[in-house]
């Protein structure tokens, strides 16, 4: 049984990694022996809570306490280098929250590390676990060779998530902390997905703004479009709807496929139309289960020894993709990613 500490015990923490990892398809494989939280407060309240894990108040006493397979990061970005650093000089695998880091100079020192070691990296990318996204996959795997694609993302919220924290600001706010805003955040999310979908972009054009945000630096809005070989992506982003909501759409002259927010697909392929049952992917409650089909594949490679670094290309890739998106807002106007 592989033996894990989470590195950060907050929100997303306790309400889908552990709950995955507790899961039956992981409890026969998986253990989380430990957990690091600096907050004196909230790790002497959860000890309480959750009597069968060891708190620590850093990575040094855990690692000096425990015998570790893995970490399990999932503080906030500013935090992850450090983190990353200290797994490595212990040769512990690693699943890492997202974004891979705060920023691209970051992620190249810490690439060069992770892909020349031993050890296991693994981004919570998990939208790609999503049937919605399967289902689009699958559709532009279906398409005739020549055929082009237009996918339409729209993700609208009502602010950033609080977090446990709810009297306090959203460190999501905090460009220190987060890196960015909405984009950096939910829109990451999008930029691998589109990616995954898509292949390599050709070119980005991004455009953000500040609509009910005014004394913060980040973005609370944001429009990206990525162009591909196969197509082109719009990602429409914002923290300033008045509820959770999200959309998309996929068109091309052999069909489309439209998720409106429901529990279906509307699929048309070659004149005939049908309705997909999918996950409402607004409803949080699923996410769970996201988790358990990654740290599953996750757990299956360090059990088969199989140091892929897949995932660690993908984090990378999309670090600087959305890099190249922010500076394509600063500079106003499209960046080519032709060279890259």
């Amino acid at each position: 049984m592989l033996r894990g500490a989470i590195v950060g015990f907050g929100k997303i923490a306790r309400t889908n990694h552990l709950r995955a990892f507790y899961d039956i398809r992981l409890n026969d494989k998986v253990i989380i022996t430990s957990a690091v939280e600096i907050d004196d407060n909230i790790r002497e309240t959860i000890k309480k809570e959750y009597t069968g894990i060891n708190f620590y108040k850093t990575q040094d006493e855990l690692f000096e306490k425990e015998k570790l397979d893995f970490i399990d990061i999932t503080t906030p970005p500013k935090y992850h280098k450090s983190i990353i650093e200290n797994a490595l000089a212990k040769n512990v695998h690693i699943i890492c929250e997202k974004p891979f880091t705060l920023s691209l100079d970051e992620a190249d020192k810490l690439y060069h590390k992770i892909n020349s070691s031993n050890i296991l990296f693994v981004p919570c990318h998990q939208y790609k676990y999503s049937k919605v996204w399967s289902e689009f996959k699958k559709f532009i795997n279906e398409m005739h060779d020549d055929t082009k694609v237009f996918i339409q993302f729209n993700v609208f919220r009502s602010g950033a998530d609080p977090g446990l924290k709810t009297n306090d600001e959203p460190w999501r706010l905090n460009k220190e902390i987060s890196g960015g805003g909405i984009l950096s955040d939910t829109g990451f999310h999008y930029l691998y997905l589109s990616n995954w979908l898509l292949q390599s972009p050709l070119k980005v054009t991004t455009i953000n703004n500040n609509l009910s945000h005014p004394k913060n630096e980040i973005e609370d809005t944001s429009q990206v479009i990525l162009e591909y070989e196969k197509g082109t992506v719009q990602i429409n982003l914002t923290w300033s709807f008045h509820s959770r909501r999200n959309e998309a759409k996929l068109i091309s002259k052999n069909g489309s496929l439209f998720y409106n927010g429901e529990d279906f697909l509307t699929k048309n392929f070659d004149g005939f139309e049908e309705q997909i049952a999918v996950p409402n992917i607004s409803d949080k409650s699923h996410y769970t289960g996201l988790y358990v089909d990654l740290f599953s594949e996750f757990v299956e490679a360090i059990e088969k020894s199989k140091i892929s670094k897949e995932g660690l290309n993908e984090a990378y890739n999309t670090i600087n993709l959305l890099t190249r998106c922010y500076q394509s807002a600063t500079e106003l106007k499209s960046i080519d990613l032709n060279n890259e």
